[in-house]
């Protein structure tokens, strides 16, 4: 498995989050590309439509990556509960395992702040130039 589908490598995880996190960086030009000017409007270009497009393209975009994060956080938990009790029965690699886990899942969750930032920035842009088309 490779990028978002996995939970094992958490750099290369970040790494595919920030690739589909793309369309948040770029939104004013997505957006500027949605709205077009009043000549352009006047060619049959509808903004509605685009603005749309791209509600619906952001809404599963931040879908996905919730549930991959979220898939990896339920992954993790488990591993970190299940190195937990092997590290409480004294396995002592199960308890130095233990702590590097718990840093990823830790660094997930993060990651799930990160996300409801990135969304509420992206949604007040978008509501700022689209609104007046929905």
């Amino acid at each position: 498995m490779s990028g978002i589908q996995q939970c094992e490598d958490f750099l290369l995880f970040q790494r595919a989050l920030k690739n589909l996190r793309e369309i948040d960086d770029k939104i004013i030009y997505a957006l500027n590309m949605s709205t077009p000017t009043a000549s352009m409007q006047a060619r049959g270009f509808s903004p509605k439509e685009k603005c749309l497009a791209l509600e619906n393209e952001l809404e599963q975009n931040y879908s996905n990556r919730e549930a991959s994060i979220s898939r990896c956080i339920t992954v993790l938990g488990d591993e970190v509960k299940n190195y937990k009790s092997k590290a409480d029965a004294g396995d002592m690699e199960a308890r130095s395992s233990l702590r590097s886990k718990q840093n990823t899942l830790r660094m997930l969750k993060n990651e799930l702040n990160v996300e409801e930032i990135i969304r509420d920035r992206t949604k007040s842009i978008f509501n700022t130039k689209c609104k007046e088309f929905l």
